[in-house]
């Protein structure tokens, strides 16, 4: 075996550091382009937009605070996913997620090929040029027209991966 330690262990911090919030821990660079994990920090108040995954299927840890979930598009299932959770988004379901508390929250995303892992570190480079396209692309289609109601009747303040905040204004209309 031609492996060190460095090549297997990872340490908190780290990993790829997408953002201010998102970390690759395991990337699809190192599994043969089977699955990434990804940790990632939910800020208080923070929605995750209404997404669909074409053919990858995620499945999300919460290793602290609570989150929120909608997984079936409006009107789907909605629940609570306390810290010590599992919660699985299968491909080609519209699902969302947000922080209703006043901590963040922290969780692990698994996610299953790489066309996620490519979006994600696109948004590097701004979420908005990432998401143009990103159906194609990566295989993401984003609800944007979703968005303004999810933060009014959840009472949120930003988007997360999109540095805008909406506290103290109303959030533009979509579509």
């Amino acid at each position: 075996m031609n492996t060190t330690v460095e090549d297997l262990l990872v340490l908190p911090g780290q990993g790829k550091n997408i953002n201010d919030h998102i970390f690759i821990t395991v990337g699809t660079e190192h599994t043969g382009g089977v699955f990434s994990a990804m940790k990632v920090t939910l800020a208080p108040h923070q929605l995750l937009a209404p997404h669909t995954h074409d053919t990858e299927d995620q499945a999300v840890y919460v290793i602290s605070g609570e989150i929120e979930f909608e997984v079936g598009g409006e009107g789907g299932l909605r629940f609570t996913a306390p810290a010590g959770s599992f919660v699985r988004k299968p491909a080609g379901v519209e699902h969302c997620f947000w922080n209703a508390t006043d901590t963040p929250s922290d969780y692990i995303e698994l996610n299953a090929g790489e066309r996620f892992q490519r979006f994600v570190e696109a948004t590097a480079n701004g979420a908005i040029r990432a998401a143009i396209g990103s159906d194609k692309k990566y295989g993401v289609t984003i609800n944007y027209a979703r968005v303004p109601g999810m933060l009014a009747k959840n009472r949120l303040t930003s988007v997360a991966t999109m540095n805008m905040p909406w506290e103290g204004m109303a959030p533009p209309k979509f579509g």
